[in-house]
């Protein structure tokens, strides 16, 4: 251990900066060319969590769980304002805690008295309905859509964007350019769950996992009958679930399929705060890369150990540690996510580790012929010549005894 703070150590901070290097280069040229983006979204959508949750719900059948307090309510198939607006009288009448509308109605101006109906129901029963908002792109700045009757009820409004990507999170607000919203979920806490809500805003991160445990809502359509039973003190989410423009990938297999409607995501990020043991609390991007520094960093010096000493079987010994290693990062941060509902981040200690040989390959390549050029004998020399020279006097010693 008398080279670990002279050799090794150091030997290992300039595999780290050969590391950091390669990244700094793929991901600039990988800015710059198209052909390397492939590469950059493989890594934007790296996540563990797809993997825990999927373990999670292997044994769905076991664990099965249902949410009561949320319920899906289906109004495709239905065109007409005035039953739509008689579907919202009648949950408001039975005592639904919050009727959320993840639909926006455009005004339309070929039938004023469907458009009457909708909004006097809406002005009735504002205080338990939530009208949907949602930000459209318009060249270089956003365009914001919403129901037609908002402004005249005064009814609560919350943003419905969903990430076009795979969904796995939610917040409680949203910005786009300079215009920030409050958040659909967020707007139904408020509501049906105030001191939850209260909870949540207290948390600092900005955006929450949304927790994939398969869980089963009841469900309805606009024409199906309904009792006080049914409805009372419980949160309806209306949206179209045949509506192919709002369907969403997600990371597990939900019902056998992995793009389901966005209004049952909503449902699955009101479960997440409303759930006991369904909150995770996840690692900032500072704390993963504080990780994957220092676990890359351990790694580079005990891999420059075993190239120096054990150079015949360097290659062997280090695949095997980088293995060990990162399988048990996998395995530790699986436990802490499934048991202590703990999201660790392991991108850039997985991503350090699995560039820690090819990076040390590049460092040894130009450190040797740096040495070379610089008239020094390399370690390999070294380590071979140092036995045969104990061999030799060990041998002159024995010769002595002999003659003696």
């Amino acid at each position: 251990m008398k080279n670990l703070f002279t050799k090794y150590i150091p030997h290992g901070l300039m595999v780290m900066v050969v590391i950091i290097s390669i990244c700094a280069l793929v991901a600039r040229v990988g800015y710059t060319s198209t052909y390397l983006d492939p590469m950059s979204q493989v890594l934007n959508n790296f996540n563990m969590t797809d993997t825990y949750f999927q373990i999670m719900n292997d044994n769905s059948d076991e664990q099965m769980d249902v949410n009561f307090d949320v319920v899906m309510y289906d109004i495709s198939g239905c065109y007409s304002r005035s039953e739509i607006a008689f579907g919202i009288q009648r949950l408001y009448d039975l005592g639904a805690k919050v009727i959320a509308l993840d639909v926006i109605f455009g005004p339309n101006s070929q039938d004023t008295l469907a458009n009457d109906s909708l909004q006097r129901v809406i002005n009735r029963c504002k205080d338990r309905v939530i009208a949907a908002c949602r930000m459209v792109p318009n060249y270089d700045s956003f365009i914001k859509e919403e129901s037609y009757f908002v402004k005249e009820s005064g009814c609560a409004e919350g943003c419905v964007n969903i990430s076009n990507e795979t969904v796995r999170n939610f917040s409680k607000t949203v910005t786009f350019g300079d215009t920030t919203l409050s958040t659909y979920v967020n707007e139904i806490m408020k509501i049906a769950y105030p001191e939850v809500q209260k909870k949540w805003e207290e948390r600092t991160c900005p955006e929450e996992l949304i927790n994939y445990k398969h869980t089963l809502f009841e469900k309805y359509h606009i024409y199906d009958d309904l009792y006080p039973e049914d409805v009372k003190d419980k949160i309806f989410l209306m949206g179209d679930f045949q509506d192919l423009r709002d369907f969403h990938d997600v990371p597990v297999k939900i019902n056998g399929s992995r793009r389901i409607c966005g209004t049952t995501i909503h449902g699955y990020s009101i479960s997440t705060l409303t759930k006991d043991g369904r909150l995770i609390d996840s690692m900032t991007d500072k704390e993963a890369l504080i990780l994957g520094f220092i676990v890359t960093l351990i790694f580079c010096i005990i891999y420059c150990w075993l190239n120096e000493v054990y150079n015949d079987y360097s290659g062997f010994l280090s695949t095997s540690l980088q293995l060990i290693i990162m399988l048990s990062l996998v395995f530790v941060a699986g436990y802490l996510f499934i048991e202590k509902q703990y999201n660790v981040k392991l991108l850039y200690a997985l991503l350090g580790t699995g560039l820690a040989g090819y990076a040390a390959e590049i460092f040894y390549f130009i450190w040797l012929r740096v040495k070379k050029m610089l008239g020094q004998k390399t370690p390999d020399v070294i380590v071979k010549e140092e036995p045969v020279v104990v061999e030799a006097k060990v041998n002159d010693a024995v010769e002595k005894d002999d003659k003696e």
